[in-house]
């Protein structure tokens, strides 16, 4: 796996989401998944072209079922978008690759807005740009 997408455990998962104040980026994922293994090149290559911007992390949902259960992962691949510890949107099941990115560009370019007191984002999180 490329060093810029972190593998995460119940252990580290927490760690992580209180470490940056960038976006944060979590592909639950299992090692049988045919969507998950198409779209991983996608999402390696996203977290090389927007590391300054976001973290990209995977947690094997196979693996971690306590995580997946609190966080509601009904089905593979679930991409979760975290401003800190705050889930702030998902994508679920086979996405096309400019959705992805420009959802995740748009939660970039939005990420100040999680950091308010209000709990919502004031975009809808279309994946159009």
């Amino acid at each position: 796996m490329d060093e810029k997408v972190k593998e995460l455990d119940k252990n580290s998962f927490d760690e992580i989401l209180n470490s940056t104040d960038k976006l944060i980026i979590v592909e639950f994922y299992t090692t049988t998944c045919p969507n998950c293994r198409a779209i991983a090149p996608v999402y390696t290559e996203l977290s090389k072209e927007l590391q300054k911007e976001a973290l990209f992390a995977k947690v094997n949902s196979q693996i971690n079922t306590e995580l997946a259960m609190r966080y509601g992962i009904m089905g593979v691949p679930t991409f979760k978008f975290f401003c800190k510890t705050k889930p702030i949107g998902e994508l679920v099941g086979a996405i096309h690759a400019t959705i992805l990115r420009n959802t995740i560009k748009d939660l970039i370019k939005h990420r100040n807005e999680c950091f308010s007191k209000s709990t919502t984002l004031a975009f809808e999180m279309d994946g159009y740009g």
